[in-house]
């Protein structure tokens, strides 16, 4: 077997160099060039597209759309050789505007396999969004006891409570989504995780995400309150819910924004979202009530 040598990591860092360059000029193809045909792809998401060539195509709908004009700076961080045929990556992406401003960050793990003695191919693709680091607990001395009594801790709920459907988003139409958005994380300490090109952004608490879209002043929709969304559990069970309830089925969301799967409304016409795997932002800590 080949063994490995400094060439096959400057051609496994390549495979990432090529990536960008494929997205900068909009072509999908060389994008999706560098993953084999049956490559096993997992967006941040959870979709899995069918391997180099599922890849290209959703690709070519974000290099057209969301994404057009804008450039990608891909940096591995680290290879571990598994063996000298077979590694491991660990990579970081971040979507810039033609002007430099960050819109999206992902980090991913991947699986390289050497396909021939000069090419390397991804094989597997992990894409996510970054944890937020969380600032560490003040720590907090507690008076010493003489015979300190050990409690047992209260069990987790198992009712029908931790299934409850959450309201974890709301989604304001906005002017000037900038100055509303350093408004909220200036007063309200909010943070800005997500911008999509044409400027809308979208904050977190820590449990809430709060979507700011730009107002188009060539569409119909008004400024202000626009929807709002559920995390929830059972996408078919809140829908035969809603059906029952009177309301429309529920219609897939056709968007590129990893926060939302489903819209409905309810019997007065309001909107909402409904989304299983959550709205984006950072996490709220684990002893929270939180999505």
């Amino acid at each position: 077997m080949t063994a490995v040598t400094t060439s096959d990591t400057r051609m496994i860092h390549a495979l990432w160099e090529n990536m960008a360059l494929g997205w900068a000029a909009g072509d999908a193809t060389r994008f999706a060039s560098n993953f084999s045909p049956d490559c096993d792809f997992t967006t941040v998401r959870g979709d899995k597209p069918p391997g180099r060539a599922g890849i290209a195509a959703g690709h070519d709908r974000l290099l057209r759309t969301q994404y057009a004009s804008t450039r990608l700076e891909a940096r591995v961080v680290a290879v571990h050789h598994l063996r000298p045929d077979l590694a491991t990556v660990e990579a970081e992406s971040t979507i810039l505007t033609a002007d430099g401003t960050p819109l999206a960050t992902t980090h991913a793990l991947a699986v390289v396999e050497r396909t021939a003695p000069d090419g390397w191919q991804i094989v597997a693709f992990h894409n996510m969004i970054p944890a937020t680091p969380k600032e560490p607990a003040a720590v907090q001395e507690t008076p010493v006891q003489e015979s300190p009594v050990q409690e047992t801790p209260a069990p987790e709920p198992t009712d029908a409570r931790s299934a409850r459907p959450k309201l974890r988003h709301l989604a304001i139409v906005a002017r000037d989504p900038e100055k509303l958005a350093d408004f909220y994380t200036s007063v309200f300490a909010m943070e800005l995780f997500h911008r999509d090109p044409d400027g809308s952004c979208f904050l977190s608490d820590g449990h809430l995400s709060l979507a700011l879209i730009k107002h188009q002043l060539d569409g119909d929709t008004p400024v202000g309150m626009n929807h709002f969304g559920f995390h929830i559990a059972d996408t078919a069970a809140t829908s035969e819910a809603l059906t029952e309830a009177g309301t429309p089925e529920p219609a897939e969301r056709f968007t590129n924004r990893p926060f939302a799967e489903y819209r409905a409304m309810d019997p007065e016409g309001n909107w909402f979202d409904l989304s299983e795997h959550g709205f984006g932002g950072p996490r709220p800590t684990p002893a929270s009530d939180a999505s």
